[in-house]
């Protein structure tokens, strides 16, 4: 399957902003992200590359649906259905309309090595393993200017 991978995908809301990593395997689905939140359901890429999710979200107690509320006192959980374009969008913003809010969402492919965070939970380690040039698919600067400056040695 086209879409059958690693991704990293980052959200926020009225409730607040947050960062995950998600893998699909067939037209399998599972998820977490820094706060707790476990997303498993089915992702199915339908002729035209668009990709219809089919999710169960469940969040942790204590997590906060409103800002200004209290945080609720049992397990959360919510059923998910959401058309995404091709590629999850490839890093673009992407809007969705949850419950009457808005929560704009970016998700991009990432390297397998990175597949654990989905199933084991988002380390501050692998966070920052993420914020890499291999991991973001670019080069490290060099330097094109030539051999380093000499400089005269100190008196």
């Amino acid at each position: 399957m086209a879409i059958d991978g690693t991704y990293g995908f980052v959200y926020c809301g009225s409730n607040g902003l947050g960062v995950g990593v998600f893998c699909v395997r067939g037209d399998r689905f599972e998820g977490l992200d820094y706060a707790g939140g476990r997303y498993e359901g089915t992702a199915v890429e339908d002729q035209h590359g668009n990709i219809h999710l089919r999710l169960t979200f469940e969040g942790p107690a204590g997590m906060g649906l409103v800002p200004g509320t209290t945080p609720q006192s049992a397990p959360l959980r919510r059923e998910l259905r959401q058309i995404m374009p091709r590629d999850f969008g490839d890093g673009r913003p992407i809007e969705v309309i949850s419950r009457s809010r808005t929560v704009t969402i970016m998700v991009k492919r990432i390297p397998e090595e990175f597949a654990s965070a989905a199933t084991q939970g988002l380390s501050i380690e692998i966070a920052q393993r993420l914020n890499t040039p291999a991991a973001l698919g670019t080069q490290a600067p060099t330097d094109s200017s030539g051999p380093p400056a000499r400089t005269a040695p100190a008196e």
